[in-house]
């Protein structure tokens, strides 16, 4: 088999675009353009659906009911109710330990603060949510020949604490002598002012 070698053509006159330019003129839209299309149908997407959703809770609400017509409030008797008596058992007044110096000349010791016939002072030495923990504390506070007490308290609705209280103390010596025998027992205590 022969071969016609007269009617081919130069190579020059018949070339092939090279691959480079096919590419460049195939591509349409630069990429940050199509991820910039890509973000705001995500967006658009995303806002759709939360609104769809939010439609959908309102409508799926029950109607309201009819409140029925209130009853007239009964009537008070002559006596004012008041709940302070129990705010103010709950309340409590913290003794700061080392009160402030007293601006007195030559150096003297301030005189003790006096305490009038209707107030008290108690150390609450803890405050715990179970009663056991509070009871096993009282029974250790007792060995140490203390008066104690525990006080059951709610500051919230469901929500109770026991606080287990020393003394009640009528002057300043009492409250120092347990004060020490609780912190050589290594017992931590606040000292609360109360009126009886």
């Amino acid at each position: 088999m022969t071969r016609d070698y007269a009617k081919k053509t130069s190579s020059k006159s018949h070339k092939r675009p090279s691959a480079r330019k096919s590419r460049t003129a195939k591509q349409g839209a630069p990429g940050w353009l199509w991820m910039l299309a890509g973000i705001l149908l995500g967006g658009l997407i995303v806002t759709l659906y939360q609104l769809a959703n939010t439609e959908d809770r309102d409508v799926k609400l029950p109607p309201a009911k009819a409140t029925p017509k209130q009853q007239a409030p009964e009537e008070h008797s002559g006596k004012p109710r008041f709940d302070f008596y129990t705010l103010l058992r709950e309340t409590e007044v913290i003794v700061p330990d080392n009160p402030a110096p007293a601006n007195s000349p030559g150096g003297e010791a301030p005189p003790e603060p006096k305490v009038t016939a209707d107030e008290v002072f108690l150390l609450q030495v803890g405050s715990f949510k179970s009663n056991g923990d509070a009871d096993s504390l009282r029974a250790r506070l007792l060995l140490l020949n203390l008066s104690t007490s525990i006080e059951m308290v709610s500051p919230r609705k469901g929500e109770t604490w026991h606080r287990v209280l020393v003394g009640p103390f009528t002057n300043h010596s009492d409250v120092t002598e347990a004060r020490n025998r609780l912190a050589s027992n290594g017992i931590d205590s606040l000292l609360l002012k109360r009126k009886e």
